[in-house]
């Protein structure tokens, strides 16, 4: 067995070959400049002030205001302070991740290059949700092990949340299962996840405004689905019948709690 990894009893694992790690760097700002290639605009940091429903929606945001026959909010963790506008709110939760890089003892061993795999643990007691890891790449000598949780916070205010909760659960997890790091994180960057109860997407039109169509709670697994949840949220917004099942993502699921102003 590799010196490197310590067994785990009683858990659950995963692995998957290096050449499969998610390279994530960039492809926003690609994919953005694809966008605008093709005739769309970016409006970064304009601040939404308000949406009115109708047969037309109208956006006013700090500086214009915009008007279409359809509106789509894919707003991440400020989703249901846009959808307030429209008289609806959906349970979701924001929390605070730490996303945390780990420094190799002996510079390579768990390296990319070294053919290290990608992990999700699962069952590890004390945990209530999952580890996982990605080879040594993005900070040479610096493996990225995070917990799939966090702590809530506003999202406005995340840097005023200094809960370390995951990063102890790390700590501890790393000392006991990957001995050939440091056991105290040499990075640690932040992101937000936006949870729903059941941690999966909404996909769906507005209950009571059809021409309004909502991407949300994502979960901490939604960027990876970018390009099909673009293109089922494009055709919900032209009126078309979507070319997959979107009954798992609808909002009514949550219909015990739509807290709907309407």
């Amino acid at each position: 067995m590799d010196p490197s990894v310590r067994r785990i009893d009683e858990s659950y694992a995963c692995g998957q070959p290096p050449d499969t790690v998610p390279i994530t760097q960039g492809r926003a700002g690609r994919t953005g400049r694809v966008f605008q290639s093709e005739g769309g605009v970016i409006k970064d940091g304009d601040q939404v002030t308000d949406i009115q429903p109708g047969s037309t929606v109208t956006v006013t945001t700090a500086t214009e205001v915009y008007r279409a026959e359809s509106l789509v909010i894919t707003a991440g963790s400020w989703a249901n302070t846009l959808m307030a506008y429209t008289g609806l709110q959906i349970p979701l939760q924001v929390v605070k991740i730490n996303v945390c890089y780990w420094k190799e003892k002996v510079p390579g061993t768990y390296d990319i290059s070294s053919r290290f795999p990608c992990f999700v643990q699962l069952g590890v007691e004390g945990s209530q949700y999952h580890f996982y890891g990605l080879p040594s790449n993005e900070y040479p000598g610096l493996m990225k092990i995070c917990y799939h949780m966090g702590s809530e916070t506003e999202p406005d205010e995340r840097d005023r949340q200094t809960d370390r909760t995951d990063v102890n659960l790390l700590s501890q997890f790393v000392s006991r299962y990957l001995p050939g790091l440091e056991p105290e994180p040499a990075v640690v960057e932040s992101c937000l996840y936006t949870v729903t109860p059941d941690h999966h997407f909404v996909l769906d039109r507005h209950p009571h405004h059809n021409n309004i169509i909502i991407g949300a709670g994502f979960s901490g697994h939604g960027f990876k689905f970018g390009p099909v949840v673009g293109k089922v949220l494009c055709e919900l917004s032209l009126g078309q019948m979507p070319s997959y099942d979107l009954s798992p993502f609808k909002i009514q699921r949550f219909q015990s709690n739509p807290k709907s102003s309407l």
